[in-house]
């Protein structure tokens, strides 16, 4: 992983705010994704981080890291030039 992977990283760490009422499950297909980080710079609730991959031909991918935050906009999956991204909403969470 990169200093500039590290940083979306960070970012994305830095807006993670509280739990989703709402439990969206968020799915990333890794033999899909080649680990631009679009998706982690874009979520605005911190829910994806780029991790290392070896079996990955970029080496690095994104991966669900705090399922429980993602709000269900569905930014990530649109902005994602691979189709690499699903969200699905599940169940409420109270």
């Amino acid at each position: 992983m990169t200093g500039e992977d590290r940083k979306i990283n960070e970012e994305a760490l830095k807006r993670r705010k509280k739990p989703s009422k709402v439990h969206h499950r968020v799915h990333v297909y890794e033999n899909l994704c080649k680990g631009c980080g679009i998706c982690v710079a874009v979520c605005p609730t911190g829910t994806l981080q780029l991790v290392n991959n070896k079996y990955s031909v970029y080496g690095v991918v994104a991966k669900v890291d705090a399922e429980e935050y993602c709000i269900g906009c569905k930014t990530c999956e649109m902005r994602c030039p691979d189709f690499a991204i699903r969200i699905d909403e599940e169940e409420t969470n109270e």
